[in-house]
């Protein structure tokens, strides 16, 4: 939080200065009402404090002038005269000079309601949510002006005290720490430790101050799960949170157990279904391979020793098909004999757990090893630059929604897209700043459109968009949006002037355009050429 005070006396000005940094907040000080204003807009400030006798007009008119210039917090007056009433909640008189202790009486009560007041209407929405505990200031602004834009709801706590209440009560989706703005090192550890206990866990990323291993080593000791360091850039921690409020799905795994003792089977179960996983047991090995298809499991847990088939011999067909290879397979066994675990590893295991179980050790193990699954299959079908999928998985995907398209007769709308002028960004700004274009393109047509929307980055600067079961003018519409939303949108240039960016985009539909994904490209890349024809930064639809 942060005091701003209106004075034109110095003297006096550092008497104010003095007595609120008992406040335990950030003070500053201006003089000149064309200062004023400037810095009223920026929202940096929960509380303005002004001295009546030093107003060159009355204390309404002068509160109608800072509301006109946006600032919507509390305003304290201090006063000469007497303080009978109180006419506006919002602008609050009193009795001066005082004393340091019964200003800061005053100040204190107020900045809590104020902070509060502010963290439940951040509270009101459907959005993701992050919690920044930090006292920068300028990065706690920049935030707030790109939280909406990102797709997240944004409270920022510069005071220790209402953090530990604030996340018992809302539970955020991710929290942002910056180490300085608590106690010790101690009290660090202990709430990010609280944070992975948290059910689900709650992400942290924590700023370091340098970018240096040591540094990184010293967060991830404190228990950060992703480090950035200051000064942080903002594209980057835009990319960050994305990652981390993406839904975290591995405890919703399907597991297939194996094992000829019911008991352990049982016990599996017991363990595993507490924490979302859905769990089919088999007793007969011989079944294995119709239960494996029919459930298309995420992880199997296999026992080594059956009768008739054992797990290593399953384990072993299981990676003789391509279709499985990449399945993870883990092992029970009651011997940790090296011949033992160098046969499982051979035919093909990920890791093993000793019987008898240990319920915490096998769930970090599968929890690990889901993880690490996931990761890579990500990075198979992700661009790393975007974070959209690649070109094999939009592939994959939009044959699947052809196919449901074709059974229950549904409609079909894809789109190619493609930046304008590309070129000239990179050759006027640099590879880097184009990279950023491509980046918040890829961050404004995910926010736009909708969960179940196919949007990939098709190559170089060409976008792809598959939006299921809506008619032609409407996926115009909505790509419409994405349009506006992108043209609004400024980047900032070192020493100059911002600049805009626009696409041009064709659309066609199934079945009307084509029948496979070949045709239906083909038809809205024709699409594409006419908007650019026509003069670009406009969204054609396919001819029939």
């Amino acid at each position: 939080m942060g005091i701003l005070v209106y004075h034109d006396d110095e003297t006096t000005a550092a008497t104010l200065v003095t007595m609120l940094s008992a406040s335990e907040q950030r003070v500053d000080v201006v003089a000149r009402a064309d200062d004023l204003w400037g810095i009223l807009a920026s929202s940096r400030y929960e509380l303005l404090i002004v001295d009546d006798a030093h107003l060159e007009t009355t204390v309404e008119r002068f509160c109608q002038q800072v509301r006109s210039h946006g600032f919507q917090e509390p305003i304290l007056v201090l006063t000469r005269g007497d303080v009978l009433t109180q006419p506006d909640d919002q602008v609050i008189y009193y009795r001066y000079p005082c004393s340091q202790s019964s200003l800061v009486n005053v100040v204190k009560p107020l900045l809590s309601a104020i902070a509060t007041s502010r963290l439940k209407t951040n509270h009101d929405s459907g959005l993701p949510l992050v919690l920044h505990i930090d006292n920068d200031a300028a990065l706690v602004h920049s935030l707030e002006r790109h939280a909406a834009d990102a797709g997240f709801r944004y409270v920022a706590i510069d005071s220790w005290p209402l953090v530990k209440a604030y996340v018992e009560d809302f539970a955020p989706n991710v929290v942002i720490l910056n180490p300085e703005v608590v106690p010790d090192e101690a009290t660090s550890r202990e709430f990010l430790q609280e944070l992975r206990q948290h059910r689900p866990p709650i992400p942290a990323l924590v700023f370091t101050a340098h970018d240096t291993w040591r540094d990184r080593l010293a967060a991830i000791r404190l228990g950060s799960r992703i480090t950035l360091n200051k000064p942080v850039d903002m594209e980057r921690l835009l990319q960050t949170l994305e990652q981390l409020l993406q839904p975290q799905e591995v405890t919703s795994a399907s597991i297939l157990t194996v094992d000829d003792d019911p008991v352990t089977l049982a016990i599996l179960k017991r363990l595993l279904e507490p924490w979302g996983m859905s769990v089919t047991s088999l007793q007969n090995p011989n079944q294995f391979w119709d239960v494996l298809e029919a459930t298309h499991p995420e992880l199997v847990i296999l026992d080594v020793q059956m009768p008739g088939i054992n797990g290593i011999e399953l384990c072993q067909v299981v990676r003789n098909d391509p279709r499985w290879s990449r399945l993870p397979i883990l092992f029970l066994t009651a011997t940790t004999d090296p011949a033992l675990v160098n046969q499982l590893f051979a035919a093909g295991a990920d890791d093993f757990v000793n019987k008898p179980i240990v319920g915490p050790e096998l769930m970090t193990r599968i929890i690990n090893r889901l993880e690490r699954t996931r990761l890579l299959k990500r990075l198979a079908e992700v661009d790393p630059l975007t974070g959209l999928c690649n070109r094999r998985k939009a592939t994959e995907d939009i044959e699947c929604f052809l196919q449901l398209a074709d059974r229950q007769q549904q409609p079909l709308c894809l789109a190619v897209l493609d930046l304008d002028y590309f070129k000239r960004i990179n050759d006027t700004y640099g590879h880097d700043l184009g990279d950023q274009v491509l980046v918040t393109t890829a961050r404004i047509l995910r926010q736009s459109l909708r969960m179940q929307d196919v949007v990939a980055r098709w190559g170089g600067e060409e976008f792809l968009v598959a939006l299921y079961g809506i008619s032609l003018e409407v996926a115009q519409q909505r790509l419409g949006v994405c349009l506006q939303r992108l043209r609004s949108h400024t980047f900032p240039v070192s020493d100059q002037e911002g600049f805009q960016v626009s696409f041009s985009a064709g659309v066609s539909q199934y079945p009307n355009h084509g029948a496979t994904l070949l045709e239906l490209v083909k038809a809205a890349d024709e699409a594409l050429y006419q908007a650019k024809a026509a003069g670009r930064c406009q969204i054609a639809t396919a001819m029939i």
